[in-house]
């Protein structure tokens, strides 16, 4: 429904005062636009959208959020930046979720993996998740001691080490259990702040697709325009080209996996007295061997 500034603007207000026959209007208008935001934005799946657009309605319903319309900007750019503010604080509550069910310690002071306690919200897809898990971790099991504990160390932030790989780590090392787990807390709570650094990343995608709309309405605009100012809209399609380049790269680089947390060849190899490229070199093999088993094309360094 394309409606007109004026009628938008009503329609907003009403929404902003709760007026159940406005909401129920406004749902119906832009129900389509709050389910595909994920995917335009994040290349998310279908099913995280449907998550999505959950979450967005239940802090939406109420009307409340409408209330900071005042019509100085286009509503459509004005509600995108909403529903942005609204991804990015879904997608951080599933990462502290995540990461806070990752491992814990039992009463002997050992630390257990606790993935399985997530809510199980689609039992299929989890079903699914939990194969690729068990998998992943046949795949690794498979793989030498020295090599897996080069591999693990390497994504610690993400990854728990066994009985075996601890005792590796305490005979090549010669360091008490205690000093282990220091460094490995250590190590996490460095890596914690790249994390915020990756959430940063997510959040400039977004910020870029935002842009990008709002150069793409001043470009209709000026358009539009009478006289035509050519200068104005290859200035604006300049800066449209430029606001995509950016957005691609950075879309580039999540998808080969540089958003993630990995610990610095430097620390890994510190800690196991070997050489920063014996590190990349096992690293790098490593990933290619798993991935080949999994037939995961996606995962990368």
């Amino acid at each position: 429904m394309n409606l007109s500034k004026d009628k938008t603007l009503d329609l907003v207000t009403r929404c902003g005062e709760g007026d159940e026959a406005a909401l129920k209007l406004f749902f119906e208008s832009y129900s389509e636009d709050i389910y595909n935001f994920p995917m335009k934005i994040f290349h998310l799946s279908e099913d995280d959208a449907g998550d999505f657009f959950l979450y967005a309605f239940e802090r939406l319903k109420t009307g409340a959020r409408f209330s900071s319309f005042k019509g100085k900007s286009s509503f459509r750019t004005w509600f995108y930046s909403v529903l942005r503010n609204m991804l990015i604080d879904w997608q951080r509550t599933k990462r502290e979720l995540k990461m806070t069910n990752l491992g814990k310690i039992n009463k002997e002071g050992k630390e257990y993996a606790t993935i399985e306690d997530e809510p199980d919200l689609r039992p299929d897809l989890v079903e699914e998740a939990q194969e690729l898990t068990k998998h992943f971790h046949q795949v690794l099991g498979e793989i030498g001691v020295e090599k897996r504990v080069i591999f693990k160390l390497s994504y610690i932030y993400y990854l728990n080490l066994d009985e075996e790989e601890i005792q590796f780590l305490l005979e090549k090392t010669n360091l008490s259990v205690d000093d282990i787990k220091k460094k490995i807390l250590g190590l996490r709570s460095e890596l914690s702040k790249r994390e915020e650094e990756n959430i940063r990343m997510e959040d400039k995608i977004t910020s870029l697709y935002l842009n990008i709309l709002e150069l793409k309405e001043k470009q209709t605009v000026t358009v539009k325009k009478a006289p035509l100012l050519p200068q104005e809209v290859d200035k604006t399609s300049q800066a449209l080209k430029k606001k995509y380049e950016q957005r691609k790269k950075l879309l580039e680089k999540r998808k080969k996996g540089h958003f993630l947390a990995r610990t610095p060849y430097r620390e890994v190899a510190d800690l196991l007295g070997i050489t920063e490229g014996n590190v990349s070199v096992t690293l790098l093999r490593l990933i290619e061997k798993i991935q080949k088993k999994l037939k995961f094309s996606e995962l990368s360094e």
